[in-house]
């Protein structure tokens, strides 16, 4: 082969191997994104949880929603809503207002309340931080509580810590409940063991491939992409950097162009692209 030709080929095949590389790092990236927007769901979802759980006082022989009316009820919910909601909220956040319940059903309900409640949290509950206050209430809740609320998905994306749950992972977990996480369920916890042809079903563990499902990613590529990635990503995964906090200021301010959080069912919502 003619030198002349031989570099026209290796010109070919570095312009080809930069462009596969480039897509996979973008590819990558915005997995990255979505990975990140489920962080900052999960910390909402500790969040309100954890403020059901100072105000709430779930029992295990009632529904969960006893709880959550117990929260609205109360004082610390009220002066919550004095201080954290003004009069008349902008967009989205209109619902937002005095005298509303304390509803956390949905992904959308608990969007709306939980960034306001980050900033209760973080001024009046224990602790040095944010995740060292939140980490104190999660250590020392009821085991049923978090394993029917799915917290130990939260605690497991968070790095927070948990009781021993072994006492209740024995006992069977809604689909649609997890499809409907980080909302919190409104009925009871039923102690029904996980029937025999669910026993391995992923959910009677905490398995984060539901939400990141890293190993069938790494199967779509070959070695060399992998490393070629590795080479060309311009800076490592921020996957563990705690959730960016929304100014309060800001969260009364002007959100007419920022939309709810979608309503999906988490394995689509939170998986590959």
């Amino acid at each position: 082969m003619r030198p002349h030709n031989m570099y026209q080929t290796r010109s070919r095949q570095i312009a080809r191997l930069a462009k596969q590389g480039s897509a996979y790092v973008a590819k990558t990236m915005a997995i990255e994104e979505k990975w990140q927007h489920v962080r900052g769901g999960v910390v909402l979802h500790a969040t309100v949880l954890a403020f059901l759980i100072r105000h709430g006082k779930p029992k295990i022989e009632e529904p969960l929603s006893n709880a959550c009316q117990r929260v609205s009820e109360s004082t610390a919910w009220k002066a919550f809503c004095d201080q954290f909601f003004p009069s008349r909220p902008p967009p989205p956040y209109a619902r937002v207002r005095r005298g509303r319940p304390f509803d956390p059903y949905s992904r959308n309900s608990v969007a709306v309340i939980g960034e306001y409640l980050r900033h209760l949290v973080i001024s009046s509950f224990p602790g040095a931080d944010e995740k060292a206050k939140l980490n104190a209430v999660f250590k020392s809740a009821p085991p049923w509580l978090l394993w029917f609320t799915f917290a130990d998905y939260t605690a497991a994306v968070l790095g927070l810590e948990l009781p021993d749950l072994s006492r209740v992972t024995c006992f069977a977990r809604s689909r649609d409940a997890f499809d409907n996480w980080w909302g919190l369920p409104r009925g009871s916890f039923e102690r029904r063991p996980w029937p025999k042809s669910l026993i391995k079903d992923p959910l009677s563990g905490t398995d984060l491939s539901l939400l990141r499902p890293q190993a069938a990613r790494q199967a779509l590529t070959t070695r060399r992409e992998r490393k070629r990635a590795v080479v060309i990503s311009p800076q490592a995964s921020s996957q563990d950097e705690w959730p960016i906090l929304i100014p309060l200021e800001l969260l009364q301010g002007d959100w007419t162009s920022v939309p709810l959080i979608e309503q999906k069912k988490h394995p689509q919502f939170a998986g590959t692209i």
